[in-house]
């Protein structure tokens, strides 16, 4: 079973870089209008499938390193680290979210492309933080890719968290990312292949 992670996962030994899930699903393609894309398939797609298993696989590898609890103390994610692991499984928790929001499958893309983002910044992905950032990181997409606010109080009954946490947390990710939301038609692209093409190789 080949999932996107176990392809793009890479350590850029000379920066030193935590994991992060686009190695090669990312480049460095010259700016384009982004057109907002809808991924027309045959079959329902099970996007709490997707998320979860690519988080999980990042998840995973971080968990191989020697030095994960100290990778843990020097990573950049701000209040995202609780005190102990949530008791709710990731995909538990994504399934409550969706239950509540619907989700595009362009959105979890586009989600999956902030998370990366963050990791590239440092923010090294362990059960201490996964909660929080995937949320969030679905919250931020929502808002940019499907042109919908819903209010904290709303993200606050559905995630667990309170509104200043929200907030809080919102100004950290956006912060992580130097506010950039925008997403080019070529990234998005290849986001969609490899997410997809996992997505089919799960099922297969």
């Amino acid at each position: 079973m080949m999932l996107i992670i176990n392809r793009i996962l890479s350590m850029d030994e000379s920066q030193e870089k935590f994991s992060s899930p686009s190695t090669v699903c990312s480049s460095n393609p010259s700016p384009q209008t982004m057109q907002e894309s809808k991924i027309s398939v045959q079959e329902p797609i099970n996007i709490d499938i997707i998320l979860v298993e690519s988080l999980l696989q990042i998840l995973y590898e971080n968990k191989k390193s020697p030095d994960y609890f100290k990778k843990i103390k020097e990573s950049k994610d701000l209040h995202f680290t609780l005190l102990i692991p949530p008791s709710i499984s990731l995909i538990d928790y994504l399934r409550r979210i969706l239950y509540y929001i619907k989700l595009d499958i362009s959105t979890v893309i586009i989600a999956m492309i902030y998370i990366d983002r963050i990791c590239k910044e440092r923010v090294f992905l362990n059960e201490f933080n996964i909660h929080r950032i995937m949320v969030i990181a679905i919250y931020i997409a929502y808002t940019y890719n499907e042109d919908i606010i819903f209010d904290n109080n709303y993200l606050s009954l559905v995630s667990g968290m309170n509104k200043i946490e929200i907030v809080t947390l919102e100004e950290d990710f956006l912060d992580l990312i130097d506010f950039n939301l925008f997403v080019n038609d070529e990234e998005y692209e290849q986001y969609k292949i490899c997410i997809l093409n996992d997505y089919i190789g799960l099922k297969n």
